[in-house]
């Protein structure tokens, strides 16, 4: 799983790459987008477990090394009661995706036995 040289990307992108490479045993990427454009998310091994602590994404890159940080709305409330979607992102192309039913048991893990990927 490289990273594409010379891709325009997002902060999301950039962090869920990062949690990747930092934690090997993940093999996606758990994340609730807030409202605000900054996101949560969290690295997830093949049984649907925490790889990683939750990391805060801001909408806005800063210069720290492709950091992001809160937004004035996230600094206030953490964001968790302001979610508007949830889901896991899943490296590669979708060929090499985990098989469907592997994805949805580690997103009923994740998220509850309502995920779905519709």
């Amino acid at each position: 799983m490289g990273k594409p040289p010379n891709q325009n990307t997002t902060p999301f992108d950039d962090a869920c790459y990062r949690m990747l490479i930092q934690h090997p045993e993940a093999i996606g990427v758990a994340f609730k987008w807030l409202d605000c454009g900054c996101s949560l998310i969290c690295g997830v091994n093949a049984r649907g477990d925490p790889a990683g602590s939750l990391v805060h994404v801001g909408s806005q890159a800063s210069a720290d090394a492709g950091r992001s940080r809160p937004c004035p709305q996230c600094s206030k409330d953490k964001g968790l009661d302001r979610v508007v979607w949830q889901g896991i992102h899943w490296p590669g192309k979708p060929e090499e995706f985990p098989d469907r039913e592997l994805r949805l048991a580690i997103g009923r893990t994740v998220f509850g036995p309502g995920y779905s990927e519709e």
